[in-house]
């Protein structure tokens, strides 16, 4: 626990964005073993059926939860957002839960966020890191949520089973789109889910250990792991891939397989690459840009990651040699773009074992690279 703290004191010193906004009460309690992060930008007609999805978890567990409700909107932002996140905020400071929540002021003229980094990573981030305030110990689990996304009855309960009797550092929660009323993207939602999850245990089965989908609201870690990996990330947009990929360079991501998370299928385009996004370029040309891979690119990608941990440890020639004579060409001309000989003998001249180069592996050949290299084998 010792060297913990001291890392959640550089944690504090160097990257927290702790002390940002303004909470709207002080809490009692001062420290809890679950903290749900939400950010909140101009939903009023939706969070709160959001937090009375959380309001129906077993009672023992809320009692140990805390709520955090980030408020947010920019100072350039449409005077209608700063009106509806302020009748958000009037009507919240009304409502009484079975659990403490707070909300944070990142809207007002005072506290409201730049227009450079307001966004949805900021908003998170902001959140997250007041929790670490209130988290119980270095094993307390923050759970991501979004502000019009409904959660299971059972929704704590299986996130303490895994992280008590598991003990999982690190867990994605499975997911399942509310239903649209909206036929077009309904059939949409269905098939963008289906998307993300063939494309995620597709790279599973290679052996990488990012195989897994991103997506913000299915997202829980303990303290620990957060601190380790410096935090949210704060894009705009595709903050949930990026915090993801630095959990998995530091610890293994597992899978909560129940169905425990429903975010919305809304078609509004605020982020970029996001469901809106995706709903609304499905609604103009039913299909998704840049998210069909043929089988044949997942099996080259097997072949790297088999060929690179059988070879471990021998020079970044003899390695290559391999790869050269087992791949087509486009994957090769992809890992001579990445100079692939060169990183190999850097994993073998810096790694004291096995164990320690295939990390090093793991960590350069991240999530991002793969998808790069899917999408150039693809296009």
């Amino acid at each position: 626990m010792m060297n913990d703290n001291i890392h959640l004191k550089k944690y504090f010193n160097k990257r927290s964005l702790h002390g940002l906004g303004k909470p709207f009460k002080k809490i009692n309690k001062t420290a809890y073993q679950y903290i749900i992060v939400i950010p909140c930008y101009n939903e009023f007609d939706y969070i709160f059926d959001t937090l009375a999805s959380i309001n129906k978890q077993k009672s023992n567990l809320l009692e140990d939860t805390l709520v955090i409700i980030v408020i947010n909107n920019s100072e350039s932002d449409y005077l209608n957002v700063k009106e509806n996140n302020n009748k958000t905020h009037q009507s919240l400071i009304k409502k009484i839960y079975k659990y403490d929540f707070i909300s944070i002021d990142c809207f007002s003229s005072k506290y409201q966020l730049t227009k450079n980094v307001a966004g949805v990573g900021y908003a998170r981030k902001i959140g997250l890191d007041f929790a670490l305030e209130y988290a119980l110990n270095s094993k307390s689990v923050l759970c991501c949520l979004d502000a019009d996304t409904l959660i299971d009855d059972k929704y704590l309960d299986k996130i303490s089973y895994n992280y008590v009797i598991n003990k999982i550092d690190v867990g994605i929660i499975n997911f399942k789109h509310q239903k649209s009323n909206n036929p077009i993207l309904e059939q949409g939602i269905r098939r963008y889910e289906n998307i993300l999850k063939e494309i995620a245990q597709n790279i599973e089965k290679t052996g990488s250990p990012y195989g897994y989908v991103s997506m913000g609201s299915t997202i829980t870690c303990n303290v620990k792991s957060y601190v380790a990996c410096g935090g949210m990330n704060t894009k705009k947009a595709t903050e949930d891939f990026y915090f993801l990929q630095s959990l998995a360079k530091y610890t293994k991501i597992e899978k909560i397989k129940d169905i425990l998370v429903f975010p919305s299928s809304r078609n509004e385009n605020r982020v970029y690459l996001g469901t809106g996004f995706r709903m609304g370029e499905y609604s103009k040309n039913k299909t998704f840009k840049n998210l069909d891979f043929n089988q044949d690119s997942y099996n080259q990608l097997s072949k790297i990651i088999k060929i690179v941990k059988k070879n471990s440890m021998k020079d970044g020639e003899v390695i290559f040699k391999e790869l050269s004579c087992q791949l087509n060409k486009k994957s090769i001309s992809f890992l001579i773009e990445k100079k692939v000989e060169s990183i190999l003998d850097k994993f073998k001249k810096n790694a004291k074992d096995i164990k320690q180069y295939n990390l090093f592996f793991n960590q350069w050949f991240d999530a991002l690279t793969i998808m790069k290299f899917l999408k150039y084998l693809n296009n």
